[in-house]
């Protein structure tokens, strides 16, 4: 072999890391000897063997995560053919990586949920008449939580009451590709951090009963399923906090003061892990997506990714509800008592598309118990992040935020987003927070009310996205592609911005 060195290409990185006898007993000229002498490793007219294969993360300088996989040395080899692929879809491989190396690891990013296939082939040495290897070696790798899977045709509430194990490690329960389910009733993970998730590419439809909701004291994730509401009755979000969380959960337990309380913890809750709604559809939801419920609760972070959410809220189910509400129903506190502050410190909404197929007078896209976080954080800091999305209709007759902070340690970043039919932003994005935007990178218009003068002289740009009226008005359709919806914008600036899904 060559002298070990690093080649990148195509995403995938190679690194000498074999072992110093190996150094010493391999082909590789070694510091401290000229070109001329070479260790021969006595390894000559074989059949190569591909090596074992070992991996590990590790972090990427942006952050993100990598695979290293390694092997020993095989002697007498003259190199390495690597390849990597993304096998989500097992029929249609995607190469992810590819190179010939002669070091003895490589690297490449992986991303969240995502299944790997990586192969390593021995390559032939012709100065020492030695063959390359006929197969590679093949490991499969995976960034998928180990789950539990709920056969499909079942109760999903019931299976998980009856498989959920109190652990303090994540935990995740799958539903089979395409599969259809029901939630009859409430589903309370308690303070178990966990992931329910559908299939990537197939998502699997759970029609959600009277009463249902999903309760959590701890961190959730949802992916990669559609839910339908229509039936649902509950006066909340369809993921709410718990109505009975651990006392664990309380900020004295956890340690965590309050600016506002001289640094002491307060009576309240404290959830520091996040809430994630990814790759869902949500069909006829009638109050909120996300509630604190009860309970005052102090929650670090809330993020929608890449979802469709249809209400259809006229707003007397609960006129104190919002789409992600921080306003709790009850004020109920660790203490037994009330405690009427609270709210959300980071939200982030990303390549989205929210929108209510009702008129509604009450209720607003974001609440908070109080403006103020540094009641229940040790600090005011907090951010809220939109970022190409499509809001329509939330809501046409009430302001888009309420009890939310007007702090300059509360940052709002927003771009690429349409806000149609919406009403007064500025009740939200308000002037004494640090604003992070390009008023030509949104879009504000007004149907059921006029635009509010500042929310178009200073926040979004005046504009008709140029959708159908019907189109705004219908339900969402899981037969279809895209749910049976088109929100292609033709405005000017619409057409180039808002929820990528449509352009």
């Amino acid at each position: 072999m060559k002298k070990n060195h690093f080649i990148a290409r195509k995403g995938l990185f190679s690194l000498a890391l074999a072992a110093v006898g190996a150094m010493f007993l391999g082909s590789c000229a070694v510091d401290g000897f000229d070109d001329k002498e070479k260790f021969d490793d006595g390894v000559s007219g074989v059949k190569l063997e591909s090596p074992e294969l070992s991996t590990k993360t590790v972090a990427a300088s942006d952050g993100s995560d990598k695979l290293q996989v390694s092997w020993k040395v095989v002697y007498g080899a003259g190199g390495y053919e690597c390849k990597a692929y993304n096998v989500d879809d097992p029929d249609n491989p995607e190469e992810v990586a590819s190179d010939t190396i002669d070091g003895t690891s490589f690297q490449f990013k992986i991303a969240e949920d995502t299944n790997y296939k990586i192969e390593v082939r021995t390559l032939g040495n012709k100065a020492k008449n030695n063959t390359e290897a006929d197969k590679p070696t093949v490991k499969s790798y995976s960034t998928l939580v180990p789950a539990t899977t709920i056969p499909t045709g079942s109760d999903i509430s019931d299976f998980i009451a009856a498989n959920l194990q109190e652990s303090d490690k994540e935990q995740a329960f799958e539903l089979e590709a395409g599969g259809t389910y029901t939630c009859n009733n409430s589903i309370d993970f308690k303070g178990n951090k966990m992931t329910l998730r559908g299939n990537k590419l197939s998502h699997a439809l759970v029609t959600m009963g009277e009463g249902a909701a999903i309760y959590t004291s701890a961190q959730l994730k949802v992916k990669f399923i559609n839910f339908d509401c229509s039936a649902t009755t509950h006066k909340g979000g369809i993921i709410e906090m718990s109505p009975e969380p651990p006392a664990s959960c309380s900020a004295e337990s956890q340690g965590v003061g309050a600016g506002k309380n001289g640094g002491k913890p307060a009576d309240v809750y404290i959830l520091q892990d996040p809430i994630i709604i990814q790759d869902c559809a949500f069909k006829n939801v009638i109050d909120g997506l996300f509630s604190v419920g009860q309970c005052s609760w102090g929650i670090a972070d809330v993020r929608v990714m890449n979802s469709v959410v249809q209400m259809r809220n006229d707003g007397k189910k609960n006129s104190n509800g919002a789409i992600i509400c921080g306003f709790s129903n009850g004020f109920k506190a660790p203490s037994g008592g009330q405690f009427w502050y609270g709210g959300i410190k980071s939200i982030t909404i990303k390549n989205s598309t929210i929108y209510n197929i009702e008129s509604n007078s009450k209720n607003r896209m974001f609440r908070f118990n109080n403006k103020d976080l540094d009641h229940a954080f040790p600090t005011a800091g907090g951010s809220c992040t939109m970022m190409d999305n499509t809001f329509i209709r939330v809501y046409d007759k009430k302001e888009f935020g309420n009890n939310t902070p007007n702090r300059k340690e509360y940052v709002i970043t927003y771009d690429n987003n349409i806000f149609y039919d919406c009403f007064r932003l500025q009740k939200f994005i308000q002037g004494n927070c640090k604003l992070e935007y390009h008023q030509n990178l949104n879009t504000v218009w007004g149907v059921g009310s006029s635009v509010d003068g500042t929310d178009k002289g200073k926040l979004a740009t005046e504009e008709d996205a140029g959708f159908a009226e019907a189109e705004t008005k219908k339900e969402l359709d899981f037969t279809q592609p895209n749910f049976g919806l088109n929100f292609k914008a033709t405005g000017a600036i619409s057409s180039t911005i808002g929820d990528p899904r449509w352009k």
